[in-house]
């Protein structure tokens, strides 16, 4: 079931040491994308390949300066959250353990080239998150024992990612051979069918939902990670997902949720009813319907695959969805929390959003997302350890990190594209 990471001043929210390589600073995104600089030893590529809608794909300029940045601030957290045993943990929530941010370590880790955080980090989400005996993993942990078995199926998708990533990387054929297992765990219990149509659930729990629904966090959808699962994987038909994800990405977005129309704004979580299929609310979550700290990602998810891919639809969704912009162009900052009406829910500044936010900008107004980066980059402060915004915040280092990253053209397809 979907934890809560909100900051403690959001109540009554629910839901589920080696310098960056010459060779990643010389790897703006296209290049990678094309296979440049990335090791293919050790693996075996599929023929399931799936083909975007076709434009040109367009990258950031790889920013030096900021690469700086990433490199400090991924030595800060690893002090201020990773253990030595690869165990990351959430100081504002009494230390436990999410397979959220095991997944988040692991893409850093390699995106990083640090091989030795990466197999610790790996090695404690094997042992002890990895034990539902269907590779997939349990979602929470804490006070030494799992405390709930359901997987996320955001976490599940982003460690296989990042397996596929370092087995070309750092050319081990284990973690592609470790990915795959977790591929099929997905297909098993993460993916559900709706009248005929291959969805991803939010969870095991989630697929299996019977009134109305199975459960959908739009944030969790990852059509660039699907094309890199076809490419290595040709037993599933991973296509479908990223069709899916971008049918029903537009179906929550428009839909009309408990009674609220929409402003252009993806829910935090959705149902599909399975006697309609139709959108709907999920009311057991707290705040389901609103634009806040789940939905915030969808931005950033839907970017990487217009930008490593040059996906027409990815293009298309976030040039037509223009509240962030509007707003942003109109006071030159961004609430955390908005309704799905797009009214003000929490009102203050946090960096976090426009982590995940600036993924809109980046493909529809490249002069706003610089201007977003600015702030981004404004929120990190050097020292021991270097952190952005609060520095107990697990999130906010996380999304304020992938944020600046794909800014900075920092985060290459290392599966060679």
């Amino acid at each position: 079931m979907p934890h809560d990471r909100a900051p403690t001043r959001i109540t009554g929210r629910s839901n589920a040491p080696r310098v960056v390589a010459i060779a990643l600073a010389a790897c703006a995104v296209a290049a990678c994308g094309a296979g440049g600089g990335v090791s293919t030893s050790g693996s075996s590529r599929s023929a399931g390949a799936v083909t975007a809608t076709a434009m040109p794909s367009t990258s950031p300029a790889v920013d030096g300066q900021l690469l700086s940045v990433l490199q400090q601030s991924w030595t800060g957290y690893k002090q201020g959250f990773v253990g030595g045993d690869g165990r990351v943990s959430d100081p504002t929530r009494g230390g436990i353990t999410t397979s959220e941010g095991q997944s988040y370590a692991l893409l850093r880790a390699v995106w990083m080239d640090d091989r030795s955080s990466f197999d610790s980090v790996w090695h404690w989400t094997e042992t002890n998150l990895q034990v539902r005996g269907d590779g997939l993993f349990a979602s929470l942990w804490g006070g030494g024992v799992v405390q709930d078995h359901n997987s996320a199926t955001d976490a599940d998708s982003d460690i296989a990612l990042a397996l596929l990533f370092a087995g070309r990387h750092f050319g081990d054929s284990s973690y592609r051979a470790a990915a795959l297992r977790v591929l099929a765990g997905m297909w098993q219990h993460d993916v559900t069918s709706i009248n005929g149509m291959n969805v991803v659930a939010a969870g095991n729990w989630a697929a299996t939902q019977q009134s109305p629904g199975p459960v959908i966090n739009p944030s969790y959808f990852a059509p660039y990670a699907y094309r890199v699962f076809a490419r290595e994987d040709n037993t599933h038909p991973w296509a479908s997902l990223v069709d899916s994800s971008y049918t029903l990405l537009d179906r929550c977005t428009a839909a009309t949720l408990d009674g609220t129309t929409s402003a252009g704004l993806p829910p935090n979580w959705c149902a599909i009813s399975r006697s309609t299929g139709q959108v709907v609310s999920f009311p057991q979550i707290s705040g389901a319907d609103n634009y806040g700290y789940d939905a915030f990602r969808v931005m950033w998810r839907v970017a990487v695959d217009a930008i490593w891919n040059g996906e027409q639809r990815a293009h298309d969704y976030l040039s037509r969805h223009d509240f962030l912009r509007t707003r942003w162009n109109a006071a030159k900052r961004l609430d955390p929390v908005y309704g799905h009406d797009g009214k003000v829910v929490s009102g203050y500044d946090d960096p976090t959003i426009y982590g995940g936010d600036i993924g809109n900008f980046l493909v529809a107004d490249p002069t706003a997302a610089a201007q977003m980066k600015q702030r981004l980059l404004s929120s990190f402060t050097a020292g021991t350890p270097a952190h952005f915004g609060d520095a107990s915040n697990y999130f906010e280092q996380n999304w304020v990190w992938f944020g600046l990253a794909l800014a900075g053209g920092a985060l290459p397809d290392l599966d060679g594209g």
